[in-house]
């Protein structure tokens, strides 16, 4: 049995600007004018203390059942992204003008028009005062060695991640009032929450995620001339924005002021059913003539993948809530489906039914949650061939037959057409419609491999 443990101390320095050319925005809705000069943020980092600590139990004493376990804290410092992005676009040094709809041809004067005043500019910028990003990560194995060369195991593993970065793309919307029973209604003409400025995209560290997965795994190593592997994991992943690597920007855009706690839905990338197979077998060799040396040494290879679909949701299309932005700000319509409806069909022109959901009220966000819905899932067969035609002490020749997605099967995205309503209120003719493949057609190649 053993146990190991330690702390890791992990702090970080606020980038400066040798010339003083930083702005921010400490209290943004209700400075009047950013600061200009530092620091770009207070740092949340100097007590990052991070413990960690981890066992291995030998059950029984025999080296073939292994228990392991481990914990620890790791911290999220930001990013290059965060900075260069975030950090930069800031008036007065950096502008950005917010004009809509501007007469043609005079969208230049428009423009310069518009740069003359804060209000119509628009920012992203850092929360001022961050809390420390951090993420609690756990997990325990069981290890079991079934035969001299094939060994079980069976993981759980999860993660809780707190104060996590996320970016809200408009957080000066115009002031709410709220129903009886917390609603927030957004009433036409009303005023800002800061007139003193345009849209303000704002980097803050309020969002949370939870993981959690079972992972079962079986290998059999090379022996007699064949090796199996396969494994399954069920899991779930909860967060309120997810943030895909150079997705980001587009992503967490959609994350509408006043609903973060609604926004809580599975990840962009959760995936609850995936399971993986892939072998390897050696035909003998033969001694013989031609034929029994063409009918040897063959080498066959197969991997296969079963996997569920991602999350998603329809959005409403349009500016119906009354947020003042160009886009829908991650609105969602009014779910009005029966609770044994189908909603789902499965088809590519119409993954989803669009009559299922209805317009929100004006001024209102809609009831429907975020990722309620299951895109479509993927079946994928690869296989091969390989033979060695000649091997010398200097020189060897491969034959290789490979073959991707031998079925032939269509892999969908999740539906490109999720807008349901136009901003006429009417319905969208392509609203549910898939206009993507997550994987090729059927390929096959042939190739010969000298390697000296």
């Amino acid at each position: 049995w053993q146990v190991m443990a330690g702390v890791r101390y992990e702090a970080v320095s606020v980038p400066t600007e040798v010339n003083g050319k930083i702005a921010t925005i400490p209290n943004p809705l209700q400075d009047k004018t950013v600061t200009v000069g530092g620091p770009l943020y207070q740092n949340p980092s100097k007590r990052n203390f991070a413990p960690r600590a981890s066992t291995a139990w030998d059950v029984g004493g025999k080296g073939k059942t292994v228990f392991r376990a481990g914990a620890g804290i790791f911290f999220d410092l930001p990013s290059s992204r965060d900075l260069l992005i975030s950090g930069v676009r800031m008036p007065p040094f950096y502008l950005r003008p917010l004009v809509s709809n501007p007469v043609f041809p005079n969208a230049v004067a428009a423009l310069n028009a518009a740069g003359s005043g804060s209000a119509l500019l628009a920012m992203d910028s850092l929360t001022y005062s961050p809390q420390q990003p951090y993420v609690l990560q756990f997990q325990a194995s069981w290890q079991h060695q079934l035969s001299p060369h094939t060994v079980a195991s069976l993981t759980y593993a999860g993660s809780r991640g707190i104060h996590l970065t996320g970016y809200i793309g408009n957080i000066d919307t115009p002031v709410p009032s709220f129903t009886a029973g917390g609603t927030a209604y957004f009433a036409p003409g009303a005023p800002k929450l800061n007139p003193a400025f345009g849209r303000i995209g704002m980097r803050t560290t309020q969002f949370d995620s939870y993981s959690h997965s079972l992972q079962g795994s079986v290998q059999r190593r090379m022996a007699h001339g064949f090796r199996l592997e396969g494994s399954y994991t069920f899991s779930k992943s909860i967060d309120d924005a997810s943030s895909p690597i150079f997705d980001d920007f587009l992503t967490t855009d959609l994350v509408p002021v006043f609903r973060l706690r609604d926004n809580r839905g599975r990840s962009d990338f959760d995936v609850r059913h995936d399971a993986t197979l892939n072998a390897s077998w050696s035909a003998p060799r033969m001694h013989g003539g031609p034929v029994a040396r063409f009918l040897a040494a063959w080498e066959l290879h197969g991997l296969m993948r079963l996997q569920s679909g991602f999350p998603f949701n329809p959005f409403t299309g349009f500016d119906r809530t009354g947020l003042g932005d160009s886009t829908d700000g991650g609105q969602r319509p009014d779910l009005i489906a029966a609770p044994d409806a189908k909603i789902i069909l499965g088809n590519p022109q119409h993954w989803f039914d669009p009559n299922a959901f209805a317009l929100q009220p004006a001024g209102y966000f809609g009831n429907l949650g975020r990722n309620t819905f299951t895109g479509p899932g993927l079946f994928d067969l690869d296989l091969a061939t390989h033979k060695t035609l000649w091997a010398g002490e200097r020189l060897r020749v491969t034959l290789r037959v490979e073959a991707f997605n031998v079925t032939n099967h269509s892999n969908f995205q999740v539906p490109s057409g999720l807008a349901v309503f136009n901003s006429s209120g009417q319905r969208v003719s392509s609203a549910g419609q898939i206009t993507a493949t997550a994987t090729n057609s059927r390929q096959m190649q042939m190739a010969l491999r000298l390697d000296f």
